[in-house]
């Protein structure tokens, strides 16, 4: 009886290692699976890092960007920048990507680190086709009940930032152009068709055209690192005087503790120069 009640108990106990091992190869072929994020995570780190010679940065917590890394490095590496085409499975995830970032869903390291490689999040043109029209203007409508600022959201609203897309891109489309039915809808709430607030920072209206003028003079080596191939066309632009000016305001604003940190690490990204000795 002891020897049936043994052998039975032998068998249970296979059955239910047997189980256990199928789960878990169910969990890593799973997209859906949570468990599935996890293992495949360290175990794609290991490939990553063995086959192409990447290394993961630390902040990334995002599986989406973990998986995706690689691709963004090799993709910057040959065509100067990190924005890989949708028609491809990578491309895919970088739709993805983009789709997590206006959901806030990306830490601000992992937001840091994607903006430095150059990479470009959701065009106001891919928000407004995207979003639903009259999910948003719901939304519209229940900001300005909350704020009464005659819609005069913010286009970086970070309580919703796809609202202040959305909004933003509705102004530049414009009145005069924009569908009948959709036009009507947004006269119908009283939308004010002109933005009263400020556009853009001074800072990044003068970072943007430097850092692209640099990058034109460099290129990216096999670290995904910028360097100079143009070494007087760096020179030259940095002895322009308006540029000038601007690296020593920065430096001096730096000196005083009055720039972020956020932008002296912008200011550290351009290639050719460093702006703390300029």
């Amino acid at each position: 009886m002891k020897s049936i009640f043994f052998t039975s108990s032998l068998l249970l106990a296979s059955a239910l290692l047997l189980s256990l091992d199928q789960t878990e190869a169910f969990s890593l072929s799973s997209p859906f699976s949570t468990r599935q994020s996890i293992i495949s995570s360290s175990h794609l780190c290991m490939t990553q890092e063995q086959d192409n010679e990447v290394e993961i940065p630390s902040c990334i917590q995002s599986p989406v960007l973990f998986q995706i890394y690689p691709a963004l490095i090799a993709h910057k590496q040959e065509y100067g920048n990190p924005n890989i085409p949708l028609g491809t499975v990578e491309g895919k995830k970088c739709k993805t990507l983009r789709r997590l970032a206006f959901q806030k869903k990306l830490s601000q390291e992992e937001m840091t680190l994607l903006e430095e490689m150059g990479f470009r999040f959701n065009s106001l043109e891919d928000v407004y086709q995207e979003a639903d029209f009259d999910e948003c203007l719901e939304r519209l409508i229940e900001y300005e009940q909350q704020h009464q600022d005659n819609y005069q959201i913010p286009k970086k609203y970070k309580p919703d930032p796809e609202l202040g897309a959305w909004v933003t891109m509705i102004r530049r489309i414009g009145r005069d152009n924009m569908d009948q039915e959709r036009r009507e809808k947004l006269d119908a709430i009283g939308f004010a068709w002109v933005s009263t607030r400020k556009c853009g920072s001074a800072f990044m209206k003068n970072f943007r055209p430097l850092k692209e003028r640099l990058e034109a003079c460099s290129k990216i080596n096999k670290e995904g690192v910028w360097e100079v191939v143009d070494e007087d066309g760096v020179h030259s632009i940095l002895q322009e005087e308006d540029v000038a000016r601007w690296i020593r305001a920065q430096k001096d604003a730096a000196d005083k503790g009055n720039l972020s940190e956020a932008r002296c690490d912008y200011l550290s990204s351009l290639p050719g120069f460093d702006w703390r000795t300029f």
